[in-house]
């Protein structure tokens, strides 16, 4: 297998709620953008009309030399993924759909492949994989990733279901998660780490998982971002430390 070439940094994901949010994310040079609602759930959907307004805006930052991050559209879980899929803008880079309540191989292919043929064409659907996948009714997170990389995905999100203050690193374990990365590598998939992620926790992830081509693509945040818990708006100081942090997070990571 060729070993993909190793990147300075990991990739940092931002959930953002609306346009100002993310015009403010934008400041602090995030890779990825993802469109969701805070306060409904681990992947709730913003209103469609807010995809619109991101895709048109970053057509906007790009036409002004600035390097527009990627947008990801969080579609909710099983059945409302498939009803939304189809009004993802063509603009948006990937799209997210919870496996909550697919609790057989059968069921999660069947989403996936549901909302596959109603995304357009350039959007990448993502995997998700629950940390607490008992309190989602779904496949545990190994079993997911295994069935993703047989599917053909290239990425994979490993997040929580329950957004009550327990990290996927808590609920996972340590072996567990150096397991889930060890996989992901293995099977040439990008992985990216939420669920109630900490700046100490990804300054800590060399101890968490040594060998650094499994560690995390990317690290995927809310809360840790926000004035208060999650369902807060976006601190420009949290914002800035943890730029400062993932910038100097050197390693062999692959992209």
């Amino acid at each position: 297998m060729k070993t993909p070439p190793a990147i300075a940094k990991p990739q940092w994901l931002v959930s953002v709620r609306d346009l100002v949010e993310a015009t403010r994310a934008v400041e602090f040079d995030v890779d990825i953008l993802d469109l969701k609602e805070p306060d409904r759930g681990a992947l709730a959907p913003v209103g469609v009309q807010i995809w619109q307004q991101l895709a048109r805006q970053t057509a906007c930052w790009s036409t002004a030399g600035k390097d527009a991050p990627m947008l990801s559209a969080a579609l909710g879980e099983s059945d409302q993924a498939v009803g939304l899929a189809d009004q993802v803008p063509p603009q948006f880079a990937f799209a997210k759909a919870g496996p909550s309540g697919c609790n057989k191989p059968d069921q999660i292919r069947g989403m996936w492949e549901a909302v596959e043929k109603r995304i357009p064409d350039p959007v990448e659907l993502v995997a998700v994989a629950y940390a607490d996948h008992r309190s989602a009714d779904c496949l545990p997170a190994e079993a997911i990733l295994d069935l993703a990389a047989r599917h053909g995905f290239r990425r994979i999100l490993l997040d929580t279901f329950e957004k009550n203050g327990r990290s996927s690193i808590d609920l996972m374990t340590a072996q567990r998660l150096s397991n889930f990365g060890r996989q992901a590598y293995r099977r040439q998939l990008w992985w990216s780490l939420a669920g109630s992620i900490t700046l100490g926790h990804v300054s800590g992830i060399a101890e968490l998982i040594p060998p650094p081509e499994f560690r995390p693509n990317c690290f995927a945040v809310r809360g840790a971002v926000c004035d208060g818990d999650r369902t807060g708006t976006l601190s420009p100081d949290k914002m800035r430390q943890w730029m400062r942090v993932l910038g100097e997070c050197a390693g062999d990571v692959q992209p």
